[in-house]
């Protein structure tokens, strides 16, 4: 996303070592207020970081002194590193906005429960404003004069409490006209007085009915402030606010705010492979064969994270790096194994293993979890009172933005991203720095990741910079808060005169000119018989599983600055044979649909067409795999035995390959199907 504001960065520094000429005088006494007695240039210490610091003049600055007509009309954005404190921010511009500009209400949009409740707890009886030290005696604002409402919640009382109070806290959702409550809630803040939004977690927000909500107050608000750590969304999209501060990881790194991110991956020699006939279970036959050779039998990469034995050894790898973990806590806090699944049935067997086998108490979270188990999510890094506190905690992307806990110290990978931003978010939820009583704010931290070379994330560890120590024998080791290199230099804008302003593109263009294809093939033509095709697809029912990993080691490489790589010795990992979890019957029919609607999506994307189609392909795809796979087809998965639905599972990835292969098949299905 293009950083609007750094045509102006000369200007800005000028303005800033001149005196911040044209500001209110109150914006100006607010500012004196937070600056440091000994450096006006720097805010006092106990308030704002530095980067905080930089946000909130660049606020003030693109407010008073460019104004709306040259930036932000609608919105600014600041682009802040999950655990770089975007909380903080909006609670000084609340203040100042207060103390300069009068303003009475303020109001937070946020996208899920998770961040509703962390902002609710930061803002309830005015906690942040206290902690940062935000308000001036002179102001005639205390905390406590920041009365919140959290719509949804307890503490909402309606149209009362929506007009009285100062902060008003609650989804976007709640603010749609397309259902009665949200009506309600807008026509009371539009019959209100104006208002300054933050919409936080900004990267959510670009959707037709988000965005009429948004134009709808945008009559009503004073300011807008969009937050986010991830701008881009998967969609490719970005939110129509003017991005005016970017601190990123790199900065993050070099400034010491977040942990220094660690990937850890198994350096592998050989695999052992077992071959059984799904139907009947009759194993077939056995291989080993070198690592270099495993990539000719095409297996799914998720079979290297997934499949039983090559789990546990993940995990075995995980639960060493928490064990170092627990080592440097030295008890002043409890770290936490983060383990991201990829459906409901991958965390239900991951849940199972950790509890059952590793003896690790782990709590699953689903979108079946009850509120119960939700807020003990949000608790994990206080349970340690508890005196036997969950030690790690297994999630489908439930977990993402949002959900802050510092300790988290371990994340085990047990799926593949395919999204940049989903990537950065997860990861994001083991950047924040455990700041508890005894930890010192210099004291090295790092997250470590535990990650698969055959998920191929190397795309990931770029984005943070990834670098290795090479040549470093098995036996050599480290400790990597005593041994981290220095932090990654920052990236500054040396010469904001040499930007360049992109400029929007004229709807009134048309370019009727001829391109070159070279030698494109046109798609193919939709399949009119493509039942007939669909019917013809035979099926090998021989399914492979990775019974066996035998590790050299495992790589460890610091994400960031200059960076190593280091060779620690394999886990010793002796796990009796067969499975240790079994997951229920309704949850493995429940994964395989879940499976065939992500097939249908992939499928309906790959053949040229929209992923809006994907409910005609999924019911195609249904009726084969029952005619194909279950004795009695039209009874369904409901009715099916556990072999049978073991037997459906199992040829899953060789439905897509096979039916993706024909030509035209999926494009007949949209063109024709029910």
């Amino acid at each position: 996303m293009f950083n609007r504001f750094a045509q102006y960065e000369n200007e800005f520094r000028d303005w800033r070592r001149d005196g911040m000429p044209g500001l209110k005088e109150d914006s100006y006494k607010y500012i004196e207020f937070l600056s440091s007695p000994d450096d006006d240039q720097e805010a006092r210490e106990g308030t704002l970081w530095p980067h905080q610091w930089e946000s909130f003049l660049r606020v003030v600055y693109a407010y008073e002194i460019l104004g709306k007509t040259e930036i932000g009309a609608d919105g600014v954005l600041l682009n802040v590193v999950t655990g770089g404190g975007k909380t903080a921010i909006i609670a000084a511009i609340i203040a100042w906005l207060r103390v300069a500009h009068n303003v009475q209400k303020f109001v937070m949009l946020c996208p899920n429960l998770i961040v509703r409740d962390r902002l609710e707890e930061d803002f309830e009886r005015g906690k942040v404003f206290k902690d940062r030290d935000l308000l001036p005696d002179w102001a005639h604002s205390g905390p406590d004069d920041f009365i919140l409402t959290t719509l949804g919640s307890s503490k909402e009382g309606g149209w009362p409490s929506l007009l009285s109070a100062s902060v008003v806290l609650g989804n976007i959702h709640q603010f749609y006209q397309s259902n009665k409550s949200g009506k309600s809630n807008l026509s009371a803040l539009m019959n209100g007085p104006e208002f300054a939004l933050f919409n936080d977690e900004a990267h959510n927000s670009p959707a037709p009915e988000y965005d009429a909500t948004l134009q709808r107050m945008r009559e009503k608000i004073v300011l807008r402030i969009d937050t986010t750590a991830t701008p881009d969304r998967a969609d490719g999209q970005s939110p129509d606010s003017d991005m005016i501060y970017e601190y990123s990881v790199t900065d993050a790194l070099a400034d010491g705010i977040i942990k220094t991110p660690v990937v850890y991956q198994p350096d592998i020699r050989t695999v052992q492979l077992t071959y059984t006939d799904a139907r009947t279970g009759e194993q077939r036959k056995v291989e080993e064969i070198d690592w270099d050779e495993v990539d000719r039998l095409g297996l799914n990469a998720t079979q290297w994270v997934t499949d039983d034995e090559p789990m546990r050894q993940q995990m075995a790898i995980a639960l060493r790096r928490l064990e170092e973990q627990e080592r440097r806590a030295k008890g002043r806090y409890q770290p936490i194994l983060f383990v991201v699944a990829v459906c409901k049935l991958d965390a239900e067997k991951a849940a199972q293993t950790l509890n059952k086998y590793f003896k690790v108490k782990t709590l699953l979270l689903t979108e079946d979890s009850d509120e119960q188990d939700r807020q003990k999510a949000r608790e994990l890094g206080k349970e340690k009172k508890a005196g036997k506190p969950y030690k790690a905690v297994v999630s489908v992307l439930m977990l993402r933005e949002g959900w802050d806990v510092p300790e988290v110290g371990v994340i085990l990978l047990l799926r593949k991203f395919g999204s940049r931003v989903y990537g950065q978010q997860v990861i994001g939820r083991g950047l924040r720095r455990v700041r508890v009583a005894g930890v010192e704010a210099t004291e090295p931290q790092i997250c470590a990741i535990v990650d698969h070379p055959k998920l191929e994330h190397q795309w990931l560890w770029d984005i943070f910079n990834a670098r290795r120590r090479e040549n470093v024998l098995i036996d050599d080791l480290f400790d990597e808060t005593e041994d981290l290199p220095a932090p990654p230099p920052k990236q500054e804008l040396v010469k904001p005169e040499l930007v360049i302003d992109v400029p929007p593109v004229d709807p009134s263009f048309r370019d009727d000119g001829e391109f070159d294809l070279g030698e494109f093939a046109p798609p193919p033509e939709p399949l009119k018989n493509w039942r007939e095709a669909l019917d013809a697809i035979e099926y090998d029912p021989t399914a492979v599983e990775i019974t066996k990993v035998n590790l050299s080691g495992v790589v460890g490489q610091e994400l960031g600055g200059q960076g190593w790589r280091t060779i620690y010795s394999a886990p010793d990992q002796n796990s009796p044979p067969g499975p240790i979890a079994q997951v229920s019957d309704q949850a493995l029919h429940e994964a395989i649909k879940e499976r065939l609607l992500e097939m249908a999506e992939t499928l309906a994307v790959e053949a040229g067409c929209s992923s809006l189609f994907k409910g005609s392909v999924y019911s195609a795809l249904l009726h084969h795999v029952r005619a194909k796979f279950l004795a009695d087809p039209n009874g369904g998965f409901a009715y099916a035995e556990r072999r049978e639905l073991d037997y459906v599972w199992k040829m899953l990835p060789q439905v897509q390959a096979k039916v993706g292969a024909v030509p035209g098949l999926i494009a007949g299905v949209i063109e024709d199907g029910d």
